[in-house]
């Protein structure tokens, strides 16, 4: 199950897990979702972005970057009555969420995506 390291506030990780899917969600929404853009490589540069997110965020968080990713563990350990750290789980639900939604309003804003005009292939 994913946790924060020892050293680290929750502001921080929660500033964290936003920043991690903030990056992956603008990468999802310019490579795989924009229909002007062709979809050849969206699975290898979206998997190089969560790469990314582990290495730079893994030792402070975990990197779940999102929260069923977090949620799949916290209940198999509270199933099977192993460590619980649910008092960490609004980390993986306010960071991740904050930071897909800003994304999105950010990739509205930059990427127009509503201007059917030009491609990502031109």
């Amino acid at each position: 199950a994913t946790g924060m390291f020892d050293g680290v506030s929750y502001g921080q990780a929660i500033l964290c897990e936003g920043i991690g899917t903030f990056i992956l969600m603008l990468t999802i929404m310019g490579s795989a979702v924009d229909a002007r853009c062709r979809g050849g490589f969206a699975g290898l540069a979206i998997g190089l972005v969560v790469v990314a997110d582990i290495i730079v965020f893994g030792n402070i968080t975990g990197a779940a970057i999102n929260p069923a990713r977090a949620f799949g563990p916290y209940l198999i350990d509270s199933l099977l009555g192993g460590p619980i750290a649910w008092s960490q789980y609004p980390i993986y639900l306010i960071g991740p969420i904050g930071g897909a939604v800003l994304a999105a309003f950010a990739y509205d804003f930059i990427g127009d995506p509503r201007n059917a005009e030009g491609s990502c292939s031109e």
